[in-house]
C-alpha cells in the first residue's frame, strides 16, 4: 500500500522537516565543540603539560596516564565522523527550506492573480 501525498503536501514536506535538520546540525556541531573544549582541551594540558616525556613514555599499563591518552586518541576519532554529519545535516536543512520557495510563491502569485485580475494580464 502506497501513501500518495498531494502536490501541496509534497511541497510543503521540506518546510516541516527543515528545521529538525538544521537543530541536528546545530546540535551535533555544538556537541563536538564542547566535547573539545571541555574533556580534550584539559586532558591534552594535564597530559603534555604535567607530565616529562620520560614519564609519559614509563607510564604502565592501567595508569591515569594512559588513560589520558587513550581519551587523547580515541575522541577526535569519533568527533570528526559526528562534525561531518552535523554539517551535512545543517546543509540538508538549508537546502530543503530553499527547495521548497519556488512552490510557494508560485502558489502565492496565483492567489494574488486571481484576487487582483488585471495583474495577470499583459
Amino acid at each position: 500500500m502506497t501513501v500518495r501525498l498531494s502536490k501541496i503536501d509534497r511541497e510543503t514536506t521540506g518546510l516541516k522537516l527543515f528545521p529538525l535538520f538544521t537543530l541536528m546540525g546545530w546540535i551535533l556541531i555544538g556537541f563536538s565543540i564542547l566535547v573539545g573544549v571541555l574533556v580534550l582541551s584539559p586532558t591534552a594540558a594535564s597530559y603534555w603539560g604535567a607530565n616529562a616525556k620520560a614519564v609519559r613514555d614509563a607510564a604502565e599499563v592501567g595508569t591515569p596516564l594512559l588513560a589520558q591518552l587513550t581519551t587523547l586518541a580515541w575522541w577526535p576519532k569519533l568527533l570528526l565522523p559526528l562534525t561531518f554529519l552535523g554539517v551535512a545535516s545543517f546543509m540538508l536543512g538549508i537546502a530543503l527550506e530553499f527547495a521548497a520557495i519556488p512552490g510557494i510563491l508560485e502558489r502565492r502569485t496565483n492567489i494574488l492573480k486571481r484576487a487582483v485580475p488585471l495583474m495577470g494580464n499583459k
